[in-house]
């Protein structure tokens, strides 16, 4: 639990009074048991006050957790409007923490996590997992994402990078998981990454070792579907 403000003002007073009682003089010297004992001091006063946390900080923790998310949102969007310029890719959908409403967790931010304090979960990267019928140009889509957030940045001041946006690939018609699509330029690019059994066939598909993706993941409650393309049969 964070101090209250007249916990913190009592422990001042209280360690300003114990600097002038007790000493018969303002020179005399101290030892260094004395020493010690007040530096311990100290660096308690210096926790209560460096963790203390009002209303207000807390607030702007939450407003700010809340527009990244949707910052988040409108880089989805942008990726998925170019995805839609590629003839191959029948069906984006966002999922993850961007897409729902976000949970109140106590959070990495030490201030936070020393007082126990819950705020809105932090969203870190967008998850999207995109139909593709041909796996062949999956160097278009790694264009398209990259073209999206150029975009994103110069006509909104929105920054998010290529690799906060990882893409899940599927197959159509099935919705199995084929792999992610590496965010790396060239494949393979060398890093221990591509060493991975089945990475990079076919080209940019990245495996992950034992990742597993959860078909939860694509559960209509949890999700958004940013386009999905109309097939024509005849």
């Amino acid at each position: 639990m964070y101090l209250k403000r007249q916990e913190k003002s009592a422990r001042k007073k209280a360690r300003k009074g114990q600097a002038t009682v007790g000493s018969p003089t303002s020179d005399a010297k101290k030892s260094p048991k004395d020493e010690i004992t007040c530096l311990e001091d100290e660096e308690s006063i210096f926790d209560a006050d460096d963790y203390f946390l009002d209303q207000q900080h807390i607030q702007e923790e939450n407003h700010e957790m809340l527009r990244r998310q949707e910052q988040f949102r409108i880089a989805a969007k942008y990726v998925a409007d170019y995805l839609l310029s590629i003839p191959e890719v029948q069906k984006v959908v966002l999922f993850g923490s961007v897409a729902k409403p976000l949970d109140k967790e106590v959070p990495r931010f030490h201030k936070f996590r020393r007082a126990g304090i819950a705020i809105h979960h932090e969203c870190m990267d967008i998850d999207l997992a995109v139909w593709i019928s041909d796996l062949s140009h999956l160097r278009v889509v790694q264009k398209a994402r990259s073209r999206a957030l150029n975009d994103l940045f110069a006509e909104r001041q929105i920054g998010v990078a290529h690799h906060q946006v990882d893409i899940f690939i599927m197959e159509p018609k099935t919705d199995r998981y084929l792999g992610r699509l590496c965010i790396f330029g060239s494949c393979p690019k060398g890093k221990n990454e591509c060493r991975i059994s089945g990475c990079g066939e076919p080209m940019f598909l990245q495996q992950l070792g034992d990742f597993k993706f959860e078909s939860k993941n694509l559960n209509e409650d949890t999700n958004v579907v940013l386009f999905e393309r109309r097939i024509e049969t005849t």
